[in-house]
């Protein structure tokens, strides 16, 4: 009979005692898998980011080896919210530090907690049934182990079989008592907006992408561009495509440096690998009583494995970002165009 002071060992294939996974081991790959996530944050696989290796098995992995650990130290039930404090700290050291933009934590978020809470569970659950059984307690090293080097096979995988591209349209409209020769100018141009027009939104308010603060039509080599700025530093270009004077103008987008990702976040490019923004423009519909209604198109390309989820972010921010535009118009026109 074994001691009563001591736990029978799991045994390997061949009978000698299989080495077992102590708190101290299971915190060293905690933290070999942290500092694999920062050199990824560092440019490694940048497609990546929106794929089910880096949204759904590394917060696994966080959160079944912070709770191993946890419970090997700690055994209590206590342990199972170690991923949620761990990531709080993550996000907020990885905000503050400037490494990661608040729109890609937001984004994020959700899955990773959910992802770290399950990764907890699962070890929470054979933890108790090996208390149960009377077996010992602690993972073999062999799948410590794996739980840092599977998130990281998945994420080359991915790269190496990126998805295919898809195409959306995020599409606002608003109605105008205005006539559309008082509507027009303000779609072909609206400088000097002001901090206080428009709506509060998600978006602008909680996200902190900057506000429009002002659209110019400029001539370049015999095109037409609107020069637009958000905030102070942002900057882009709509190259003019479409122009019916009173009716519709349309544009493709140009971003001729880095301003976007620089004042937003670094991982949402707008001409990178994982998104694309395409094209956009406005069109004017003449309604009964003097009114119009004015249109606001943005289309934009992306790829990922969880697009569904991905375009669900695209229909609130650029949605925001149109109801908003759309609102400083209306409230212009019908203000008599100032």
């Amino acid at each position: 009979m074994t001691p009563p002071d001591q736990e029978p060992l799991p045994y390997r294939f061949d009978g000698r005692p299989s080495p077992r996974a102590g708190a101290g081991f299971l915190l060293a790959m905690l933290g070999l898998l942290l500092g694999g996530i920062v050199l990824l944050n560092s440019g490694v696989l940048e497609a990546s980011y929106a794929g089910v290796a880096f949204m759904g098995i590394i917060p696994f992995a966080i959160g079944a080896l912070v709770t191993g650990a946890g419970l090997q130290i700690y055994s209590h039930y206590g342990c199972i919210l170690a991923p949620v404090l761990i990531f709080a700290m993550i996000f907020a050291l990885m905000h503050f530090t400037g490494a990661e933009g608040l729109v890609c934590i937001l984004m994020v978020l959700p899955f990773w907690l959910v992802a770290g809470l399950g990764g907890g569970l699962a070890t929470w659950v054979i933890h108790r049934r090996q208390r149960s059984r009377g077996e010992a307690e602690g993972a073999s090293r062999v799948q410590a182990v794996a739980l840092i080097v599977l998130p990281f096979a998945l994420l080359h995988a991915e790269e190496a079989s990126p998805p295919a591209w898809e195409t959306r349209t995020v599409l606002r409209s608003v109605e105008i008592a205005a006539a559309p020769d008082t509507v027009w100018p303000l779609l072909v141009a609206i400088p000097d907006v002001r901090a206080d027009e428009g709506l509060a939104t998600f978006t602008h308010d909680i996200a902190g992408i900057p506000r429009p603060s002002e659209a110019r039509l400029a001539e370049r080599d015999g095109q037409l561009v609107r020069l637009g700025r958000w905030g102070t530093h942002i900057r882009f270009e709509e190259r003019v495509t479409t122009l019916v004077p009173g009716r519709a103008i349309g544009w493709n987008f140009a971003f001729p440096d880095t301003s976007v990702q620089d004042y937003t976040d670094r991982h949402i490019s707008p001409d990178g690998p994982m998104l694309k923004i395409a094209k956009g423009g406005y069109t004017v519909t003449p309604l009964p009583g003097g009114r119009v209604r004015v249109s606001l198109a943005t289309t934009y390309r992306m790829r990922s494995r969880i697009g569904w989820y991905a375009g669900l972010w695209g229909e609130v921010m650029l949605g925001d970002v149109h109801d908003n535009v759309l609102a400083i118009i209306k409230d212009r026109a019908e203000a008599g165009g100032r």
